[in-house]
């Protein structure tokens, strides 16, 4: 049985996956599918071979193959260099006809950072705020003080809002705009900062234990696993979800990351 992702891209699927692992039949390994899956930072590889090792002996082997970036990715899985990517999100592959979102696998939080204060009712009047430059990122940081109380935005302008589309602004607060690269500096200045997962782990943050604010894991940026439309219903396609969902995994994610990546099912 299927059930959609809440997405709209090339074909979606969500597989229901079994309850219990234990009636997995192990297979010869003559007659695995090796399932190439594309990867860009060390958190996905170390998914893949969380779930490469929970699925020992079943049909489908996984292997994880490491790119220097999503565009990379992108290009492999069109070549058929890699047969699947867990590298982006929904909203990124949006538009692409010839991918299809299968399931979600991690949430790789934004958080709300500050150095000077200990919780978000203690931003002041006038405060100055710095958030992401990229576009997508930047409306993923002003949604997320939506959601915190520190602002309000106009319903119209979805996914991607840019500080235009504030609509109240209780306490006056200015906004930043930086490079990615830039943003964890501005702790040192700003009274409260947006970083992305990968800003904040470079700059030694870990989201649970050091933001004042943090997205829940079923915000609309969870990475996906993204296979070609072609594949989409492939026997291989449902065995590396019940790879990437079995129990092992998700005992992995909580205790390899203690809740600063998010498991979204």
């Amino acid at each position: 049985m299927v059930k959609p992702l809440l997405v709209a891209i090339g074909c979606v699927w969500a597989l229901h996956l079994p309850a219990r692992a234990e009636t997995q039949v192990r297979v010869p390994p003559e007659t695995r599918h090796v399932v190439r899956i594309g990867v860009v930072t060390q958190g996905d590889r170390e998914l893949v071979e969380a779930a490469s090792a929970a699925n020992a002996g079943g049909a489908a082997q996984l292997l994880a193959v490491s790119l220097p970036d999503t565009a990379a990715v992108r290009k492999a899985l069109r070549a058929q260099r890699i047969d699947a990517s867990i590298a982006e999100d929904a909203p990124a592959l949006a538009g692409d006809a010839s991918v299809c979102a299968v399931v979600h696998t991690v949430t790789y939080p934004m958080g709300l950072y500050a150095g000077k204060i200990a919780a978000l009712r203690q931003v002041p009047v006038n405060a100055v705020v710095a958030i992401p430059a990229a576009r997508a990122d930047q409306g993923r940081a002003l949604l997320l003080l939506q959601n915190h109380g520190l602002i309000r935005i106009d319903g119209e302008a979805g996914l991607q809002p840019q500080v235009s589309d504030i609509i109240d602004n209780p306490r006056k607060l200015r906004f930043e705009r930086l490079p990615a690269q830039r943003l964890a500096a501005a702790l040192r200045s700003a009274a409260l900062v947006a970083l992305p997962y990968a800003a904040a782990d470079a700059a030694g943050l870990a989201p649970a234990r050091d933001a004042l604010g943090i997205e829940d894991a079923r915000v609309p940026w969870a990475n996906v696993l993204a296979v070609r439309v072609a594949d989409c219903r492939a026997g291989w396609v449902a065995q590396t979800v019940s790879a990437l969902h079995a129990p092992a995994v998700k005992a992995f994610i909580l205790t390899r990351f203690n809740d600063s990546v998010r498991r979204p099912w």
